[in-house]
């Protein structure tokens, strides 16, 4: 996920003394001659007088301080002029319409664990829902300790109970997941960042190529010593921890991990190695359900060019600008100064937001047949497997707020009516060959509502 922040004692080539040694006079210099005591009187009184003197124009001082102007003008709008608007209009109309003209043909979306809170998976940092707030249970030292990897390898029981109720097939993806799919079918996404570990991006049938998994996935499970790192599947991790038991390697007997990011882990090769080039010719950044608070990945939305529009589709406003982290390199979003140009923010569940902007696009209809088709193939897969009933298909889930058919119209009331609780379609969707144990603290917790993210 992200490793912790940390502070250095001292810089490169500080010493003890906070002095720096002075430099030797370079060979082949002429040997100072001692002045004279009565011209040596003469100099320190003309230095004395003479004021310091300007660096003259064109000299290396002089364009440190013109770069360091316009670095200023351009992170903290400080001077300058407005930038040119690259949307006719700051709304979700004008992103629709941008990305109905010519102008867009690479759109990367940045995602994180809002876009999965409708498949019944809480985020991670929601007051009262969150997945941090729901751990009372496994008698952890701090909420974050279930995900650092130094905990995990000494205690890993905590991190696979909670796994039983979190992991992937019990869950199918949302309105949002599909929307990037359209996107992908119309050749319009460049590449998926999500920050998620639910897998639900591969189950609504993008295309591996095109996502980045940040924080990793439980897609696939390694052995964690070094000397062994035998590979599993996921078919094979989830019989371990469905039969409550600690997953151990079947060459060396060492401890299996899914392929999530842990604290304290590096994140994936392919995430640094996409980056530079996607975010370099994206023609449109659309960030969904994310706090934006994890590094590196928070950082991304800096990393686009400056002419590039930016949507933010959230329950609430994040990633804005903050002088010290933009004097940093990490210039954050601005959707309401007087210099704003670029940034748009719809605020509400990312379900409806996508809606709302696939309704502008011309469409709607296409999106929901597709998660109604999708829904219900995935309901009759696990039919087939399970010998169970399908799950309610999409479409009649709607009494919390959750139908995708809601009417669209009044966008301000979409934005101020997000999804209420979904107890009861977490419940449909629950695995039904899982244990259902009698334990109140744990049904009141509801751990099952869990998931990496952000």
């Amino acid at each position: 996920m992200a490793d912790r922040d940390g502070t250095g004692a001292g810089g490169a080539g500080s010493s003890p003394g906070g002095a720096a040694p002075s430099a030797p006079a370079p060979a082949g210099d002429p040997p100072s001659v001692p002045a004279a005591p009565g011209a040596r009187r003469e100099e320190a009184e003309q230095d004395a007088e003479s004021p310091v003197s300007e660096p003259e124009p064109g000299t290396s001082a002089d364009a440190d301080m013109e770069l360091l102007r316009a670095l200023l003008s351009r992170t903290l709008g400080l001077g300058g002029d407005r930038a040119e608007p690259v949307l006719d209009e700051l709304s979700l109309a004008g992103v629709g319409r941008f990305i109905k003209s010519d102008r867009c043909k690479n759109i990367v979306c940045m995602v994180g664990a809002g876009i999965s809170t409708s498949a019944g998976i809480p985020d991670f940092r929601s007051p009262g829902t969150g997945l941090y707030s729901n751990l009372q249970s496994y008698n952890l030292p701090y909420p974050e300790a279930i995900f650092e990897i130094g905990f995990f390898k000494k205690h890993p029981e905590p991190f696979f109970a909670l796994a039983r109720e979190l992991y992937p097939g019990q869950f199918k993806p949302t309105v949002c997941h599909y929307f990037m799919r359209l996107l992908q079918d119309k050749g319009l996404l460049l590449r998926c960042y999500t920050q998620n570990i639910d897998t639900l991006e591969r189950v609504a049938g993008l295309d591996p190529e095109l996502l980045v998994e940040a924080h990793g996935t439980f897609f696939t499970s390694h052995c964690l010593r070094a000397s062994c790192r035998q590979s599993y599947s996921l078919a094979w991790m989830r019989e371990r921890i469905f039969s409550s038991l600690v997953p151990k390697c079947e060459k060396c007997q060492g401890l299996v991990k899914p392929d999530i990011v842990f604290f304290g882990e590096n994140l994936p090769s392919r995430f640094f190695a996409l980056l530079e080039s996607d975010f370099g010719k994206v023609d449109l950044l659309l960030i969904m359900g994310t706090s934006l608070q994890v590094q590196p990945f928070a950082s991304l939305i800096s990393r686009v060019p400056t002419n590039t529009p930016r949507l933010l589709i959230n329950k609430e406003k994040t990633g804005q600008s903050d002088p010290l982290m933009s004097l940093m390199g990490f210039g954050g979003m601005d959707f309401d100064s007087d210099k704003a140009y670029r940034d748009v923010a719809w605020l509400g569940d990312c379900d409806s937001g996508c809606l709302a902007l696939a309704e502008l696009l011309g469409w709607k209809e296409e999106l929901e047949e597709l998660v109604r088709r999708e829904h219900a193939a995935i309901d009759a897969k696990a039919g087939d497997r399970d010998g169970g009933t399908p799950q309610k298909p999409w479409g009649d889930e709607d009494k919390d707020g959750g139908s995708p058919k809601k009417s669209l119209g009044d966008e301000g009331k979409a934005q101020s009516e997000p999804k209420k609780g979904l107890g009861s379609k977490a419940k449909a969707e629950k695995d039904p060959k899982k244990p259902q144990g009698g334990d109140k603290d744990k049904a009141e917790n509801d751990p099952e509502k869990s998931r990496g993210g952000q």
